[in-house]
């Protein structure tokens, strides 16, 4: 979430040693002083021979070597994209004979230079010898060589390098140890992906590096992984893996979410109740929880874990051997209930509180009493003297004001204070917890909801609701982390749910995360400045397992790694699927539990000039065929063969698989496209949508239904009025009425329109109201869709629009209370 030197400035310097700068438009000079080599490659287009299928054919083993090893090697695939890189003939072959030179001095960089050679011990069986670069011979005449050559005055960023691979030698040259590690990301993502197996090869193989030039550094300082553990707890090794694979990505901060309702994950010495009773929930809720608790289902297996300080310390310590920074989430002053089960005493009321056993949002919240002020410092204090990060996350999301509201202390307090509501008493909350954590010599971060009732000095944001936090915040030069739902959030579905282990709901496919673009158009190139980059959220309600946080986590977090690292001047989003099908290969030699569906099948609507609808059909795995039917039996080898746009004239239900040499490769793609006199005709909206776009500039008439589960295909606006204008001069026919759907999901903000309103125009300009539907109250939280139904009433006319009013503010009583409704609209069709 950048230009010029962006660091953490005042607050945030330290959270990472090696912020740098970031030109807003993701482009980048060269390297200071060096002009850009010939033949140089600025974009992901692999040079002819090096591609995944070069990479795939070269794993084999192609000759005998020496020793009678066989001989394997890879190609230049890397993950996320280097900014420049130029290949160059030959290769260097890993044998063992080469040393790896690193200045003995130099202990970080010494010891980033000692797990390649770890790693080919482990893995080969032959050691990689280290060799002190300042007692060395010659520089010039190290042949042979893998060296890692760090020059702290040199003019380069704290996190760039250069990794220069001829046929004699291998240099990765840095100014810091956290770029010497990025260059050995790169080094190792040129080799092999067996290189990141576990198991010792049965034979020793000389392992082949293709000659590259490659000049790096990221776009963005901060490039972040979230990890909710409170939900559900995950094991210490696992946490590990997750950094591991983290740094494999040059990603250097892992948020880590450790407290929340429905348990508390770290221990406090000083309050011993908090992880005896606050870590452990009797059971958890089946399913989505409906809008009635009587109604779920509980399972009989009790929830609980924590980790112990000593556990905390080992893991912070070996993120620090991966230059990743850990910053912790205390969340407050909502999302308390494992707290307040603990020690009732923090909340409004005597309790008794229990740590929830289903999710959601919870009314008991922390009180903001003397006592509890002085419990969160002592909190504080502890958890500071675990993780040395410069920023401690606070949390302060979803935080009701229920209880609050009727509190005759926190009443009088906000009288005695001047505060004009229960919004400002959270942000004296807030700004009492800063300045204590200032006077640690740390500063704060937090979800957007700290903006409410004024922004604390020195905080930081990180804007989840949308893009509007972010904007806000850097408007008002606070440091900015963006990591919205519609973009970020990894717990949404990324494929049909069909198949998939059961998410939160939303839907968030690989290539929207890849189209990601952190620095917001509103921001000047000034404000720019204090977006600091972007992060990727799992949040663990429905997800139990590291096997799960895997799948829902990879390979979106491919995507933004990339995003967050590469120039944007630089994205293709077909080469990083051709280096995404190679990488897979290493991901699998890591154990790791990726989702893969590269293979499915994508269904869009296509208008031609005639006017006619066709149905497209693709897939982004290579080598595949695409079968389909359409009446509605299950596609297979022996069904229609995809080879141009399908003709549709009617309401048209289309099933597709790819196949790959006759064996299904996909699940199948159901799409039902439901045809009408406004299907794929263009529009105009006078608000654009938030983040949920529908999928395409056409998602209104696209024929498409948006999904209840997945909330795909919605167009969402958060506080706005929709105005959808429609040309209907070439429409034949007679029209007697227009429908639209929306959607009314209130645990998800999103709460059906006041009104919905028909125009009918002749000049595109003065609209006459031929129609309106006022929707029946609803009280309800659970899902349901509501279609309006307009009739023209004889009216005529050359344009159409359809207005719906927002809902406004959230209802007290419902989640999200007194924030901007979300209306999410679908499909608008005429009759």
């Amino acid at each position: 979430m950048k230009k010029l030197i962006v660091t953490f400035g005042m607050f945030l310097c330290c959270l990472i040693a090696s912020a740098q700068p970031t030109p807003t438009d993701g482009s980048k000079p060269p390297m200071p002083g060096k002009p850009l080599p010939p033949n140089t490659v600025r974009r992901p287009q692999p040079p002819k021979g090096t591609g995944p299928g070069a990479a795939q054919r070269a794993d084999k083993p192609v000759r005998m070597g020496d020793q009678g090893m066989p001989q394997i090697g890879g190609g230049v695939n890397i993950v996320p994209q280097p900014r420049m890189f130029m290949p160059k003939e030959g290769a260097f072959m890993v044998t063992p004979a080469v040393k790896i030179y690193v200045s003995f001095k130099q202990k970080e960089l010494k010891a980033v230079a000692e797990l390649l050679s770890v790693r080919f011990r482990n893995l080969q069986g032959f050691v990689l010898e280290l060799a002190d670069l300042d007692t060395a011979s010659v520089r010039s005449e190290r042949a042979n060589s893998i060296t890692f050559d760090m020059q702290p005055s040199k003019p380069m960023g704290p996190e760039a390098y250069t990794l220069s691979v001829t046929p004699n030698k291998v240099a990765i040259v840095s100014s810091s140890a956290a770029g010497g590690f990025y260059g050995l990301q790169s080094f190792l993502q040129l080799l092999p992906a067996e290189v990141y197996g576990e198991l010792k090869l049965l034979r020793p193989a000389i392992w082949r590096v293709p000659c590259v030039l490659i000049e790096d550094e990221p776009r963005f300082s901060y490039r972040g992984m979230h990890l909710d553990v409170s939900r559900h707890f995950m094991p210490v090794e696992f946490i590990k893996k997750y950094i591991d694979v983290m740094a494999m990505h040059k990603m250097n901060t892992f948020h880590w979410h450790l407290t929340d309702d429905q348990g508390w994950r770290i221990e406090i010495k000083k309050y011993p109740r908090l992880t005896q009773v606050g870590s452990q929930r009797k059971n958890s809720v089946v399913g989505h929880p409906s809008s009635n608790p009587l109604d779920d289902e509980y399972d009989d297996h009790p929830h609980g874990g924590f980790y112990t300080q000593a556990e905390i310390k080992n893991i912070v310590q070996y993120a620090q051997s991966k230059f990743v920074t850990i910053i912790p989430e205390i969340e407050m002053p909502g999302h308390a209930l494992a707290a307040l089960a603990a020690y009732p005493e923090y909340g409004c009321t005597d309790g008794p509180f229990e740590v929830a056993n289903t999710w959601g949002v919870f009314d008991d919240v922390f009180c903001p009493k003397e006592a509890t002020f002085k419990f969160i410092e002592d909190v504080l204090t502890e958890v500071m003297e675990m993780f040395p990060s410069k920023v401690i996350h606070i949390g302060g999301d979803e935080c009701p004001k229920t209880a609050w509201r009727k509190s005759k202390f926190c009443q009088d307090l906000i009288k005695s204070k001047g505060l004009k509501d229960e919004h400002e008493l959270q942000s004296y909350f807030i700004g009492r917890v800063e300045k204590f954590v200032n006077s640690k010599g740390r500063n704060i971060i937090g979800w957007d909801e700290i903006l409410e009732g004024g922004l604390a000095p020195n905080a930081s944001v990180m804007s989840w609701r949308g893009t509007k936090g972010g904007i806000e915040a850097a408007m008002q030069n606070h440091y900015v982390v963006m990591t919205p739902t519609s973009d970020c959030y990894f717990d949404y579905y990324q494929s049909e749910p069909t198949g998939e282990p059961l998410a939160i709901g939303g839907y968030l496919p690989l290539e929207k995360v890849y189209a990601y673009e952190p620095v917001p158009s509103e921001l000047s190139a000034e404000q720019a400045k204090y977006i600091l980059g972007t992060q990727g959220n799992v949040w663990t309600e429905y997800l139990a397992s590291p096997r799960d946080v895997e799948y829902m986590a990879y390979p979106r977090a491919c995507a933004l790694a990339e995003v967050a690292w590469s120039p944007k001047s630089g994205k293709n989003y077909d080469d990083f699927l051709k280096r995404l099908a190679v990488h897979f290969r290493r991901l699998d030699a890591l154990g790791v539990n990726h989702a893969n569906h590269l293979a499915e099948v994508r269904a869009t609507l296509e208008k031609r000039g005639n006017g006619s609808l066709y149905v497209a059909l693709k897939s982004a795995s290579r080598g595949t065929q695409i079968f389909y039917t359409l009446d509605g039996s299950e596609p297979l080898s022996s069904s229609n063969v995809y080879t141009i746009p399908i003709l549709i004239t009617s309401t048209t239900n289309i099933k597709a698989a790819s196949f790959e040499k006759g064996r299904k490769a996909s699940k199948v793609t159901t799409q039902t496209f439901y045809v009408n006199k406004l299907t794929g005709l263009p529009y105009k909206l006078t608000t654009e949508p938030n983040g949920y776009t529908g999928g395409s500039p056409m998602a209104l008439a696209d024929g498409k239904m948006g999904s209840d589960e997945r909330f795909d295909g919605w167009v969402g606006l958060t506080g706005g009025d929709l105005e959808a204008t429609f040309n209907i001069t070439g429409i034949t026919g007679t029209a007697t009425e227009v429908s639209i759907n929306f959607g009314d999901f209130k645990n998800a903000w999103v709460h059906q329109p006041q009104y919905v309103t028909l125009g009918v125009s002749d000049d595109g300009v003065n609209f006459k109201e031929v129609s309106r539907f006022v929707p029946e109250v609803n009280i309800a939280t659970t899902k349901q869709r509501i279609t309006a139904k307009l009739p023209l009433n004889g009216a005529t006319g050359k344009f159409i629009r359809v207005f719906a009013k927002n809902a406004g503010k959230i209802p007290v009583g419902f989640a999200g209370e007194g924030q901007p409704a979300w209306l999410f609209v679908d499909e608008i069709m005429m009759q």
